[in-house]
């Protein structure tokens, strides 16, 4: 083998060895000897993707999914920039991806070659931790150094918590001069050992007088990836009057007791409800919160007593609602296991009052809904009632996934979101990977600014036949005319609504997907058994046209009747 390639070796070999599987690609010159040697470790699957943006966005989806690492693997230069957005996206929403960049060594940078940018922890603000392999192994030791960073790498992409990790790997010419008998290298692995992390006695006895004391108490649950245990062990809690529960669509906890679509319970709550229904004890655990509504309420209410749940040190201090007291490092099931033996249930008529807000806003929003005529609400009505059992929903950002949470959502689906920056950017992509890593059928519904964006995801041979694409298409970035304030200018239709008049049928016939059509509930319905007949060899788009002005102004009526 040509000196400079042994460190590729070793890396295939340990990624192979702790678990990582997957490889998603993107084609190039200087990452080819990595493409090469990484195809021969018979325990790596590669999968191509041309589109280095769109090629991250479906690794993370992959990562969702498996709930494992994935490898990313791309040229250098410009294509190393291109990652960026799914590496955000990971590090916020703690998804592990193993970010390897080929680059020149370290000699040529700044010296006019082409194709060479500085590198070297060139994502340095949204990663776990940045590694540098050189080109040439000079000593044993160097080969050493190598061993124990890669291992180091790896591990860390899952401790102390999961994300992206960047390895900058130094690849010298020639690039080509790869000889077989030599890729398969002595490794020695470095393991992690698994803990588990509990709440000591003495904390769990302060922490259950506070709690067994308190006739208010509010949990509320942000992203999470749907778990029975979890489940099972806030159904516990929620029987207790002096505790009411509030998830979200992408919290995949839904229950009859729990505040499960919090906007159209809390919209427009004044003095003195918001004093009544002041927690004094908040409990907060998961990801990222989608409603901008409960976090101006609860920084409003001021709980006086507020509990994060949460093993990864970088969320420590984070104070969403500006009344964190207390962090617990520990996972929300340890908490909520410990906790539960030691709590009892307290008189009160909190979650009453709670339930019973519910119930009246829940009964408004189904007049509501029966009395509207064909808007993107409508649309999103007929979805979630028609969508089969035990579908992965993916939801993009903006409006998708605000949408949702305005529905409640009894039946059997999961739902995902890119909740860790909530860009439009890659959402089709993250959908896509993930659909191809699992047999459950996935749907992604996205508008249409958020598809046109993404739609490089459909340049992939690896899309699941049972993929489906769901485009709300209102003519542009319909968000801008629900939000208060950019629709009293002029420029909103050509700067920042970006109107236009765009459809994907021919998008949809280029990639080779089946296309379905629909502008009003009647065709929508229709199209919905074709479009969800899984019996066909290709994923399939369904796109909505729907009016832009009657749904932002169906929207705001809808909020505007819930307060009446």
């Amino acid at each position: 083998m040509s000196k400079g390639k042994e460190q590729i070796s070793l890396l295939a070999e340990i990624m192979s060895e702790k678990g990582i599987s997957q490889v998603v690609v993107s084609p190039g010159s200087r990452n080819a000897p990595a493409i090469i040697l990484f195809a021969r470790q018979k325990n790596l699957n590669l999968i191509s993707i041309a589109d280095e943006r769109s090629a991250g966005f479906f690794a993370l989806g992959i990562a969702i999914s498996t709930r494992k690492p994935v490898a990313l693997l791309c040229t250098s230069g410009t294509a190393v920039l291109n990652y960026a957005p799914a590496i955000a996206e990971a590090y916020y929403q703690k998804v592990p991806l193993l970010v390897i960049t080929a680059d020149r060594p370290a000699e040529w940078i700044d010296q006019g070659d082409g194709q060479t940018i500085r590198q070297e922890k060139i994502f340095s603000n949204y990663i776990r931790k940045s590694f540098n392999l050189p080109a040439v192994f000079e000593t044993p030791d160097s080969y050493w150094l190598a061993g124990r960073v890669i291992n180091e790498a790896i591990d860390r992409c899952l401790y102390p918590a999961p994300g992206p990790v960047h390895l900058n790997l130094q690849i010298a010419e020639p690039l080509y001069k790869l000889d077989a008998s030599e890729s398969n290298p002595s490794v020695r692995l470095i393991r992690m050992a698994d803990v588990d992390k509990k709440i000591s006695l003495n904390t769990l006895k302060q922490l259950s007088d506070q709690w067994n004391t308190s006739r208010s108490k509010l949990i509320l649950v942000g992203q999470i990836q749907h778990s029975a245990q979890t489940g099972a062990q806030l159904e516990a809690f929620a029987a207790d009057p002096s505790v009411i529960i509030m998830t979200e669509t992408t919290s995949n906890l839904h229950h009859p007791g729990y505040i499960g679509c919090i906007d159209r319970v809390i919209d427009g709550m004044k003095e003195p409800l918001i004093h009544d229904l002041k927690p004094d004890i908040l409990v907060t655990f998961g990801g990222a919160v989608v409603s901008k509504k409960i976090k101006a309420l609860l920084r409003k209410m001021k709980p006086m007593t507020h509990w994060h749940i949460g093993d990864d040190p970088d969320d420590f201090y984070t104070d969403t609602y500006q009344a964190l007291t207390l962090t617990i490092p520990v996972t929300a099931e340890v908490f909520l296991d410990q906790l539960s033996k030691v709590s009892v249930p307290v008189s009160s008529d909190y979650s009453k009052k709670w339930s019973e807000l519910n119930l009246k806003r829940k009964k408004k929003h189904e007049t509501y809904i029966r009395s509207m005529g064909f808007c993107d609400m409508q649309v999103y009505d007929v979805l979630f009632n028609h969508i089969p059992e035990g579908m992965v929903i993916h939801l993009a950002n903006s409006t998708p996934v605000r949408y949702a949470q305005l529905f409640d959502h009894p039946r059997s689906h999961r739902f995902y979101s890119n909740r860790g920056t909530s860009g439009i950017d890659g959402c089709v992509s993250t959908a896509a990977g993930f659909a191809s890593a699992t047999d459950t059928p996935v749907t992604v519904i996205t508008g249409d600014i958020g598809f046109f964006y993404d739609s490089n995801a459909l340049w992939n041979n690896n899309l699941n036949k049972d993929f489906r694409i769901i485009i709300i298409n209102n003519g542009g970035g319909n968000i801008f005319r629900i939000l208060d304030g950019p629709s009293e200018y002029e420029q909103l239709e050509p700067y920042i609504e970006t109107a236009h008049h765009l459809n994907a049928e021919n998008l949809a016939l280029n990639f080779g997907l089946r296309y379905y059509k629909a502008e009003n509930a009647a065709s929508l319905e229709k199209q919905l058994a074709g479009f969800f007949d899984f019996s066909h060899a290709t994923p399939a788009i369904l796109e909505i046209i729907t009016p832009n002005i009657i749904s932002a102004e169906a929207l705001k009526e809808y909020f505007k009747y819930l307060n009446a």
